[in-house]
């Protein structure tokens, strides 16, 4: 005798699993350095195999320049600078 409850709860549970990877995908996205919006989408889309690539992918440096700047600042230049000499 098969009972459909089963069958409907399998599909209760796969949607909330794919609704919980969409918003992981949505939160972590931008700690990848990758566009939240589009894996978003991606993972809409494709679901829980969409954030497994987002974690398999090599990360990105976040973008912390205001839009439009294409200069990349390192925090640590400060470290390897060579101190000037000062004539008193």
């Amino acid at each position: 005798m098969d009972n459909p409850l089963i069958g409907t709860g399998f599909v209760i549970l796969g949607a909330v699993v794919w609704v919980v990877c969409v918003i992981y995908a949505f939160q972590n996205a931008p700690k990848f350095g990758r566009s939240a919006v589009v894996w978003t989408g991606l993972t809409v889309v494709f679901g829980p195999l969409a954030l497994m690539v987002l974690y398999v992918l090599p990360k990105h440096e976040p973008d912390h320049a205001a839009p439009g700047t294409s200069k990349h600042v390192d925090p640590h230049a400060a470290l390897y600078e060579v101190p000037k000499k000062h004539n008193h």
